[in-house]
């Protein structure tokens, strides 16, 4: 065993000389070998190996003993121990959720600290080969594989460092051989021999069939996981590529995309489309999405209504008008509120959330044909100082090249803007609240005509999005 985890630790680079190590130890077979492995590399590899227990309030009598007995073997062994208790049982009664999966939350979030406390760079958990295949059946079974990582990996970020798995190369057997040789003790947790959990089923039913047909498979299934992760990150970046072309507007609450050109894309790239999508919006949540939410949008995509109205979970909306769709957080804890209104600096620049103007006094010699991002004007036409805000209800503008007025929310619907893009699309008045232009939409009647250029000078504002 101790070659494999060499060299699978030294194959991906899994460790630094000089690294702080914590290892999660349960006081079990696959935690104590780690941690036992560890410490006898610590000297070579110039390592400092921690430990952390965490006692989840589930096995009174058993549990007190597996943290009693993992204290003891660190201090035989020099090794700083950090220790919490935890009620999984008082955490589902307030937040719901299974056994489970409120442990695992409480846990990493204990080790999450001790990492950041003590300045450890590294969490080193006991995961093996055995435990991957379950999880990548698990996954297979529940349809997670489809969208969320099909397996676990060797590596990944966790709170100020990374989290890794050092002996996903070697199997329970390999291990529990380990221990033997190397006369290491070991506690049993009686839980993992219960039915009620559908790992331990899979355990105790589908592994052994498994192994029967190939002692091998769980290389099999490891090289099936490496492989799956390099497509798959091939994938997503060229779908972030593609996505990225048709997006025509984002914000911290919503993110519109072109119909036509996500409907152009191939079906691979159009399903990992939507997943980056929602990994913006979520930042600090990860929605409850499925299979079904995503074939369900692709379908209506296909249709040719020009509208539809999708309620995801996590209060993620899903809104087609035209040839948009855009997706946006509804919350009612945070809601998308409209932005301050905000004086335009005449001259200099001036940003209006995912907008800046820039404002200059200009000689007919210094610009050319006027474009939907640039307003000219003549500054006597124009009661300083300007304002660039929100839409008001009631806001009219004198079109240029028009008599009569118009309401703004109008120009809004004829330009086909989705709604979640009205509430803070600017709008740029003078001091009497005459709305002088619609950025990138409609201009007034202030508008100078290029003919009458050589009557300078002018006020130029120009817009752009960040």
């Amino acid at each position: 065993m101790k070659h494999t985890v060499e060299q699978w630790i030294k194959e991906r680079s899994l460790i630094d000389p000089g690294s702080r190590i914590l290892v999660a130890v349960s006081g079990g077979p696959d935690s104590m070998a780690l941690l036992h492995f560890l410490k006898e590399k610590e000297k070579a590899w110039n390592l400092q190996v921690l430990a952390a227990h965490v006692n989840h309030g589930l096995r009174e009598e058993t549990a007190e003993e597996d943290e009693a007995f993992v204290q003891s073997w660190c201090k035989t062994w020099s090794i700083p121990f950090f220790r919490t208790y935890v009620s999984v049982k008082k955490e589902i009664a307030e937040k719901g959720g299974s056994i489970q999966e409120r442990a695992r939350q409480l846990r990493y979030n204990y080790l999450a600290d001790v990492m950041k406390q003590e300045k450890v760079s590294i969490l080193a958990t006991g995961h093996h080969a055995d435990d991957q295949v379950e999880t990548m059946l698990m996954k297979q079974v529940s349809g997670r594989a489809l969208l969320g990582d099909p397996a676990m990996k060797a590596e990944r970020p966790f709170s100020s460092g990374k989290l890794i798995r050092p002996l996903l190369g070697v199997t329970k057997e390999d291990i529990l051989q380990y221990c033997r040789t190397q006369k290491i003790p070991y506690q049993i947790d009686e839980s993992n021999t219960s039915d009620k959990y559908t790992r331990n089923r899979i355990r105790q039913q589908i592994l052994p069939a498994l192994k029967e047909e190939d002692p091998r498979m769980q290389h099999h299934f490891q090289q099936y996981a490496d492989w799956l992760a390099d497509e798959r990150a091939y994938l997503e970046r060229r779908a972030e590529q593609k996505w990225q072309q048709q997006i025509l507007y984002q914000d911290e609450h919503s993110v519109t995309i072109s119909v036509n050109g996500v409907k152009a894309l191939p079906l691979p790239l159009q399903r990992r489309g939507i997943h980056l999508i929602l990994k913006y919006l979520c930042i600090y949540f990860n929605p409850e999405l499925s299979v079904v939410h995503i074939d369900q949008f692709l379908a209506l995509l296909q249709q040719d209504h020009p509208s539809f109205s999708l309620d995801w979970p996590g209060n993620i909306c899903v809104k087609r008008e035209y040839d948009t769709v855009t997706f946006f957080l509804n919350s009612n804890k945070h809601p998308a509120a409209k932005r301050e209104a905000v004086e335009l600096a005449v001259p200099g620049e001036t940003v209006f959330g995912d907008y800046v103007f820039t404002a200059d006094r200009l000689q007919s010699e210094d610009f050319s044909e006027a474009t939907e991002h640039t307003l000219i004007c003549k500054p006597e036409q124009l009661t300083f100082p300007l304002i660039v805000r929100p839409r008001q209800e009631g806001d009219r503008i004198r079109p240029l090249g028009m008599k009569g007025s118009k309401k703004v929310n109008r120009i809004f619907i004829e330009k086909k803007i989705p709604r979640a893009q009205r509430v803070n699309w600017p709008v740029v008045v003078d001091a009497q609240g005459t709305v002088v232009w619609v950025p990138l939409l409609k201009k007034s009647g202030r508008q100078v005509p290029s003919r009458t250029w050589d009557e300078a000078p002018f006020l130029r504002i120009t817009c752009r999005m960040l």
